[in-house]
């Protein structure tokens, strides 16, 4: 189950009462039965376990965006992009894919004529983007996928503005960690690499940018599904926005593990040396350890600043003792 970080202060009590938002297989048309509060919030609750459960952490954006993202009518071309955008229920086993394949689905896609390039291009049928031809057999949007490669950098997208699939939030927190791999190197030039994207909704609290480039010098293997981001374009001329050779990518990430040999002598396909980056890093928590997260009233009471962006992490004495802040050390109750 995921750790809850604070509650957005837009969201009422009313708004944090469940709401079944069921996500579908990925071979099923991406539509989701919505129900919204007089907000217009609505939470996402996928109806799988997710893939990465055990590190999950639950996030304000969680309890207030749903899976059309700021989108009001669920069917429209943006919106289905969304709904496939936090799709955290794709089945199957990852089928081990390198920068070739992303190359082979990008001109399968321009010799069929499939649109992008802006928001106003996305394909309104996502079916076309199933079952495409690749040197690792038919895959497309949907396909768990994984992928060993070198992070050139990484960092929170659209903050200030937002963008659609994330309601338009603009903090750190409510925007997906956008991340730029390099085939041969930390290095490679960007308009040679392609894209991962760790979503905010559940996101747990080692996959964060500073992590990934603090460490970027071991080889990455990304898990996640394949997906086609048709409100851009891939490099031309040596420019983008983003830059990256193809416009698939792998969104969401599912899973991330970092090569623990020196010499990176890892390999996609096979699973020695290569530990999850929860793992690597640690999750910032000791095992015995448990969390609370303590409403404002208390907060400020004890005068301890609520930092949405930054979980707040807090030790358990004895039961009958309450509970203190590692900060202060002052007995809460």
């Amino acid at each position: 189950m995921a750790k809850r970080k604070g509650v957005h202060p837009l969201v009422s009590a009313a708004t944090l009462a469940p709401l079944a938002i069921g996500l579908l297989s990925p071979k099923a048309p991406h539509t989701f039965p919505t129900l919204r509060t007089a907000h217009h919030m609505v939470a996402l609750a996928p109806s799988c376990t997710l893939p990465f459960d055990a590190i999950a952490v639950h996030h304000p954006i969680d309890d207030s965006c749903g899976p059309s993202g700021s989108e009001s009518d669920d069917t429209t071309a943006r919106a289905q992009q969304n709904q496939a955008k936090n799709n955290f229920c794709a089945q199957g086993a990852p089928v081990n894919i390198d920068f070739e394949v992303l190359h082979q689905l990008q001109a399968d896609a321009e010799s069929q004529g499939i649109t992008f390039g802006s928001d106003g291009q996305i394909p309104p049928d996502r079916s076309v983007l199933q079952n495409l031809p690749t040197k690792a057999g038919p895959l497309g949007e949907g396909t768990v996928a994984r992928l060993a490669a070198f992070v050139i950098k990484a960092h929170y997208s659209n903050v200030g503005k937002g963008e659609s699939v994330n309601c338009k939030l603009g903090d750190k927190e409510s925007n997906d960690v956008h991340i730029v791999l390099g085939e041969a190197s930390n290095h490679d030039d960007e308009c040679s690499s392609v894209t991962a994207e760790m979503s905010p909704h559940f996101r747990p609290d080692t996959w964060d940018p500073s992590v990934l480039t603090d460490h970027n010098e071991h080889l990455y293997r990304f898990t996640g599904q394949i997906f086609f981001d048709a409100s851009h374009r891939p490099c031309s001329g040596g420019k983008g926005s983003p830059k990256r050779s193809a416009i698939w990518e792998l969104h969401p990430v599912y899973g991330v593990d970092i090569c623990n040999d020196p010499g990176n002598n890892c390999a996609v396909d096979n699973d020695q040396n290569w530990v999850a980056l929860s793992d690597f890093v640690g999750t910032g928590a000791p095992p015995s350890e448990t969390r609370l997260w303590v409403p404002d009233e208390f907060t400020s009471r004890f005068g301890i600043v609520a930092d949405r962006r930054t979980p707040r992490r807090w030790a358990a004495t004895k039961p009958e003792r309450g509970w203190r802040s590692q900060a202060k050390g002052e007995q809460i109750f």
